[in-house]
């Protein structure tokens, strides 16, 4: 009988221990540098539960210390000049006037030539033609779209009257952008390693 007793006490002890150590469990989040990933939200993978691109994951008791994951989350502003715009609609037609504004730049006429001459910044260009936001949905939401135009010369007609081609771009600015990092998950009540001593 005693010995019964005894074996339930110590059971009891070894639960009650188990649980103490479980509830003493605080999760604490190691977040790596972050590191910048794209502004399409198709081309970037967050491994940590829940898949969330949009919002960082924090470490809960769900996850043991030494669980790591590669976390994606939205950042609203101004993204790496290359992924500033998004090009919506590029026609090149033929106009009756002289080339002016005159295109800056010598490669193929099309609207990522334009873009780069202008060094990915549409901002106060003389290049800007306004145009009804309503032409297209993406812009209508946002407000944040820009037509830029310029024109390369060509022969004259056969009246004698100048001839141009026109390039007409119209940029969608993209105001989001995803950075992802590496992360850890740590008991932030357990003692701090000692580092390793230095062999003489």
């Amino acid at each position: 009988m005693m010995k019964r007793i005894f074996f339930c006490l110590a059971a009891a002890c070894m639960a009650l221990s188990a649980a103490a150590k479980e509830g003493d469990y605080k999760p604490q989040t190691i977040r790596e540098e972050a590191q910048y990933l794209s502004t399409d939200p198709a081309l970037v993978e967050d491994t940590c539960p829940g898949n969330d691109i949009f919002q960082r994951f924090t470490c809960t008791k769900n996850q043991p210390a030494g669980y790591s994951c590669f976390d994606v989350y939205r950042v609203q502003g101004d993204p790496i000049s290359s992924e500033r715009y998004t090009l919506l609609d590029q026609t090149i037609t033929i106009e009756q006037t002289s080339a002016e504004p005159l295109c800056s730049f010598t490669d193929e006429m099309t609207c990522d030539n334009f873009l780069k001459a202008l060094n990915f910044n549409l901002d106060f260009s003389w290049f800007i033609a306004n145009f009804p936001s309503s032409s297209f949905p993406q812009c209508g939401k946002t407000y944040s779209c820009t037509r830029i135009a310029c024109l390369r010369p060509m022969n004259p007609a056969p009246d004698g009257s100048p001839r141009a081609q026109k390039l007409s771009c119209v940029f969608k600015k993209n105001q989001i952008y995803f950075l992802g990092a590496e992360i850890s998950c740590q008991d932030k009540n357990a003692p701090a390693r000692k580092p390793a001593a230095k062999r003489p």
